[in-house]
C-alpha cells in the first residue's frame, strides 16, 4: 500500500513544472506519506561535499534555508548514509554530531535519507517530529524508495557532475552566462545559492572542455547548446 503511496506522489511530482514546487511537494511526501512534522530538503555537491539547505517545512509552513551551508564531512552521521546511500536513523547518542542550527526544532533523534541519481546522490532530506517515532526496516527501506524516485525527478536538473551530458540546469546557467547575467543575479533567479551556481559553472566548464566562463559560452554556442 506504500509503494502504491509513494508511486502517486511521484507522479503528483514529475507533473509539476516549477522546480521549486517539485521540490514542496516532495517535501510534503516525506510529511503525508511518513507523518513527519519538519522535514528539511538539502542539495549535495560531490564535488565539494557540500550540503546546501533548499527549504525547510514544519508546522510553521515553509521556510528557506538558502543561508544554510556545510562541509557534510563535519556531520558523520550524514556523511554516512551519503557514502552508503541508504537512509540513516540519527538518534539520541549521534544527534549531537550535528550542528545545533541543523536539530533545530526537532527532539533527540532524526532521519536522513540521501536522494540519489544513478550512482550518485544528488541531495538529502532530513526529517524529524516534535513526537517520538518509531523507525524499523520498513520505514527505512519505504523511505529510501522514495528519496531513489526523487533522485530521478531532481538528478537530471541538480546534479552538476554528470559526465554523460549537459544537464538541463547547466545549459539555463551558461544561457544566463551568455546574456551577461552575474553569480548573484542568477543565483537569484535560478532559486539557488550562489555556491550552487558557481557548481554548475565549473561542471559545465569541465564537459565542455574549455578554461573559463568566455570559452564556455563560446563552445556553447558553437555546439548550438544555448541561442
Amino acid at each position: 500500500m506504500i509503494e502504491a503511496a509513494i508511486m502517486k506522489q511521484i507522479k503528483s511530482i514529475s507533473s509539476v513544472p516549477s522546480h521549486y514546487d517539485k521540490q514542496i511537494l516532495a517535501v510534503r511526501g516525506f510529511m503525508d506519506l511518513f507523518n513527519f512534522s519538519r522535514v528539511s530538503l538539502y542539495f549535495y555537491s560531490t564535488l565539494s561535499k557540500i550540503g546546501e539547505g533548499i527549504l525547510c517545512i514544519d508546522d510553521k509552513g515553509i521556510s528557506s534555508l538558502q543561508d544554510w551551508r556545510e562541509d557534510v564531512r563535519n556531520m558523520p552521521p550524514i556523511y554516512s548514509a551519503i557514502k552508503e546511500r541508504q537512509p540513516k536513523h540519527i538518534d539520541s547518542q549521534s544527534i549531537h554530531q550535528l550542528p545545533l542550527k541543523f536539530t533545530n526544532g526537532v527532539t533527540t533523534e532524526l532521519i536522513v535519507v540521501p536522494i540519489s541519481y544513478s550512482s550518485h546522490v544528488v541531495g538529502y532530506a532530513c526529517m524529524g517530529s516534535t513526537d517520538s517515532f518509531t523507525v524499523d526496516d520498513n520505514l527505512l527501506h519505504s523511505l529510501g524508495m522514495y528519496g531513489q524516485h526523487l533522485g530521478q525527478i531532481f538528478g537530471e536538473d541538480d546534479y552538476p557532475g554528470n559526465d554523460k551530458k549537459i544537464s538541463r540546469r547547466e545549459i539555463d546557467v551558461l544561457q544566463r552566462m551568455s546574456w551577461g547575467e552575474s553569480t548573484k543575479i542568477m543565483a537569484v533567479s535560478l532559486g539557488i545559492s550562489e555556491f550552487t551556481v558557481q557548481d554548475y559553472v565549473k561542471s559545465a566548464i569541465r564537459k565542455l572542455e574549455v578554461f573559463n566562463r568566455v570559452q564556455g559560452v563560446a563552445e556553447a554556442l558553437r555546439r548550438g547548446i544555448i541561442h
